[in-house]
Order: C-alpha cells, then structure tokens, then sequence
C-alpha cells in the first residue's frame, strides 16, 4: 500500500506543477513573417498627357509692287456709274407697254366686227365709219378720213328695197392663222393681214364678207374689207 500511495503522489505532483512557458519567436522573424503574408498594394501610375505643341503660322509677306505696275495702276481711270438718261425738255417719257391679254383682244375684235356687219346689214354709212380706221381700204381702195369714208359707202349702199340682209355667224381668227386656212390674200389687200391683226369671217345675207381688225389708235377698228 505504501508503494502504491507514494507513486499516486508522484503523479499527482507532476499534474500540479505548471507547464513551461512555449518559446517566443524573434521579433525580427515575425515582421518578416508578416511582410511575406501581406497582400502587396498596387500603387497607381501616373499617366502623363502629352501637350500639343502650336504650330507656327507663317505670316504671306506681300511681294513689293514694282513702280511701273504702281504707274500703271493710277493711271487706270475709275469707271463712273452710268446714270438714267433724262427725257428732252418738252418730251414725255415713254409710257410703259401694257400686256395684251389674247382672249380679250379676239373679244373685242370680234364685238367691232359685229357692229361693222350689222350697220352694213341696215345700210348705216355712218355707223361704217364709226367702226373704220382712219384709213379704211374698200377691197384695196384705201380712202383715208372719216367723212371721206362716210361718203364712199353712202354711194356704194345707195337705195335699197326690201328688208335688209341677216347677218349670220362670225368667226374671229388670228392674221396667221387665217392665211393658214385660208390661203394668202390678193396682193392689194396683203397688208392688211399683219401681224397682231385680226381677220373676222361674216356672213352677211348668205354672201361672205372678211374683215381685218387690229388696234389703231389706242381703240380697236376696221382697217377693210374683202367680198
């Protein structure tokens, strides 16, 4: 029992006597430890812009003028602005030309015809100057004035018996167009087909009648007749 008892209380010492302390490390190895384990921070680079450099812009040096060129400049005469030329005294100044409207001029031209026709219907010697042109060709007879013209259709019509002649449809053409159809007139009426002028198709009794009409005088008028 003693034998026992005293090796109980040899281990019973050893369990009650304290661990020794473990060994440390030096502290040099541990900083080094330490900076082997650390996550290396990457450090930003910094990035240069590069700077334009200006380019130089030449200035254009003006090349000398010689003398002569210089000479010849001044002796160039500046030229002067024409100005408008001012009517003569006592002259009026043009008036300005109108524009012509076709379908009215054939419109006129054919109510002037109209009215020759019907006082050549009635007889009416009067209303047949009233309708002529100063100078009014009788089939080629020109007989020029209105008292003149009055004159020569009171001999023509003279007398009549009977009631007067009805006057029919009228047709307008222009100058052209009518020698188109028509073919070119006598040559003691030619002239009347001018250009610009009118020729007017009547039928005046069954017999027919062909007028030339154009502008005269600032009033549109018979200038002669052709049966």
């Amino acid at each position: 029992m003693n034998g026992f008892a005293s090796a109980v209380a040899a281990v019973a010492l050893l369990q009650a006597e304290p661990a020794p302390p473990p060994a440390r490390e030096p502290a040099a190895a541990t900083a080094a430890t330490r900076a082997a384990t650390a996550t290396p921070t990457a450090t930003p680079t910094a990035t240069a812009t590069p700077t334009p450099t200006p380019t130089a812009t030449a200035t254009p040096t003006a090349a000398p003028t010689s003398i002569a060129t210089r000479k010849a400049a001044a002796a160039t005469p500046i030229p002067t602005p024409s100005r408008p030329t001012a009517p003569a005294p006592g002259m009026s100044p043009p008036a300005p030309r109108s524009r012509v409207d076709p379908q009215a001029e054939r419109g006129e031209a054919e109510r002037v015809a109209r009215g020759f026709v019907d006082a050549l219907a009635a007889g009416d010697a009067g209303g047949l100057a009233a309708a002529a042109s100063d100078r009014f060709s009788f089939d080629g007879d020109t007989v020029a004035g209105r008292d003149a013209i009055r004159s020569r259709w009171s001999e023509l019509l003279g007398p009549r018996a009977g009631p007067p002649p009805r006057v029919g449809a009228i047709e307008v053409l222009p100058s052209a167009d009518a020698v188109a159809r028509l073919g070119k007139p006598p040559a003691r009426i030619a002239p009347l087909a001018r250009p610009g002028a009118w020729v007017a198709l009547a039928d005046v009794g069954g017999r027919p009648v062909v007028l030339f009409v154009a502008r005269e005088g600032g009033r549109m008028a018979v200038l002669g007749m052709h049966d």
